[in-house]
């Protein structure tokens, strides 16, 4: 067998496939269907070994003996006989999580524990002792982490912690991180796994607070001793007792419910499309969807068939009046400037926004959901092109810069989850607008970030 071979042979051992059983099957899958000769020669198996192999192989569902003579076999995918082991491993280590799990609880909750050595706060300012703290509470968190991190906080946390945080969230259990992330914080929150959930929060806490269970409070900062030749880093441990209680409502309520969504900020922080200042304070006077839904209704009452018409020309109009203005509303790709408008959705109406340009194909799907106001769901219901948003009609007034009309194609409103998904076929126009000329002023152009 080739020498490359051998290391996939080795690892077959582990779903428990024999030496021979493990060259035979490789073979097979590397060659083709072949005979008893060949996987003689290239298998390096004894050919009197080499049947017997085939019929546990084909036992597993791993190789299918193919009628005839000379007898001739081939492999098969390993999906489902290979995956079965991995999933038993699984269910064994979910198994044995809980019931370490069961165990701390019954010993938290047992009457023969000394109180005497229970101890529900401590300070630690020594660099070992405090990454030694952080990294158990990590590790002993067995239903929720929340933590809300300033920049430094940030750094520490990468630094010591990164693959603890990665690994409770690969265990299941939810992983929160608030930060009021900029441009140097990027880097290291694209290392956090998929499964962590991140939000911008429009504040910057002197501190960092790691807040395990519901019961278990940290605050740790980094601290410069007096020769201000290193530093360490000073953790207050709290356990129960009415601060984690007041930290904990105050964590999972006001500060977590305004943060928002840094998957859809991301592109923005990264790119400078806003100024730092419109994300943390929006100033724009948004008005109520219930006011662009009687405005909807208006328009289609007074045009009939040419709404879509006056639709986008009051887009047209919307997006000239808002480009006066500092923010870079429209960048140089139609793609770019659809994640800007995903974002102001967030920002100024917390509505979860997702615009995907299809270039090929020129389709646009727009996925919205979380906050929707019933304004959303009527204009759904009357078959409306847009949301009834600043931004909705913003979209269409997009569009015409680019030199776009758009078609919706499909809308589906689905009340049970909030969602509103709408597909629109684009169609580039022959020539451009008789004023897009307008567009070519400086103040119009897209501002460079």
């Amino acid at each position: 067998m080739e020498s490359q071979l051998k290391p996939l042979a080795q690892s077959l051992s582990k779903f428990g496939l024999t030496d021979y059983e493990s060259m035979v099957y490789l073979t097979l899958i590397r060659n083709g269907p072949s005979g008893i000769k060949d996987i003689e020669a290239k298998s390096n198996v004894p050919r009197t070994k080499i049947y017997p192999v085939l019929k546990n192989l084909e036992k597993r569902k791993l190789v299918s003996i193919m009628p005839g003579k000379p007898i001739k076999a081939k492999g098969m995918a390993p999906d489902a006989s290979l995956l079965s082991p991995i999933r038993s491993m699984e269910q064994d280590l979910k198994a044995m999580k809980k019931t370490i799990q069961d165990l701390r609880k019954l010993h938290e909750t047992s009457s023969v524990s000394d109180q005497f050595e229970k101890k529900e706060y401590w300070v630690t300012r020594k660099l070992e002792d405090a990454v030694k703290s952080i990294a158990e509470t990590i590790n002993n968190s067995s239903e929720e982490i929340l933590l809300f991190l300033s920049h430094e906080g940030l750094e520490i946390i990468s630094q010591y912690c990164y693959e603890l945080l990665n690994h409770a969230a690969l265990d299941d259990i939810p992983v929160k991180i608030m930060i009021n992330a900029n441009k140097n914080d990027l880097a290291t929150l694209r290392r956090f796994t998929d499964l962590i959930t991140i939000k911008y929060v429009p504040f910057a806490p002197q501190v960092s607070t790691l807040f395990s269970d519901g019961k278990e409070l940290l605050i740790f900062k980094r601290i410069f001793p007096l020769d201000n030749k290193s530093s360490s880093i000073s953790v207050e441990h709290y356990v129960g007792g009415g601060v984690c209680e007041f930290i904990k409502n105050a964590l999972t309520g006001i500060e977590w419910t305004s943060g928002k969504d840094f998957a859809t900020l991301l592109p923005v922080i990264e790119n400078s499309w806003m100024p730092e200042d419109a994300i943390i304070h929006p100033k724009e006077n948004q008005a109520s969807p219930l006011l662009y839904l009687y405005l909807m209704d208006l328009i289609t009452t007074h045009f009939g068939q040419k709404r879509d018409a006056a639709f986008a020309e009051l887009g047209k109009k919307t997006l000239e009046s808002m480009m006066n203005g500092n923010t870079n509303y429209v960048q140089t790709t139609l793609e770019n400037s659809l994640s800007v408008l995903s974002s102001q959705y967030l920002i100024y109406e917390g509505v979860q926004a997702k615009y995907s340009y299809d270039d090929p194909v020129n389709l646009i799907t727009c996925e919205l959901s979380g906050s929707l106001t019933p304004a959303y769901k009527t204009a759904a219901d009357r078959g409306f092109p847009i949301p009834p948003s600043v931004w909705g009609f913003f979209f269409l007034g997009l569009l015409d810069v680019f030199g776009f009309d758009c078609k919706v194609i499909d809308s589906v409103y689905n009340s049970s989850n909030n969602y509103w998904l709408i597909q629109y076929r684009l169609t580039r126009r022959q020539s451009l607008p008789s004023d897009k000329s307008a567009l070519a002023e400086p103040a119009i152009l897209p501002k460079t970030p």
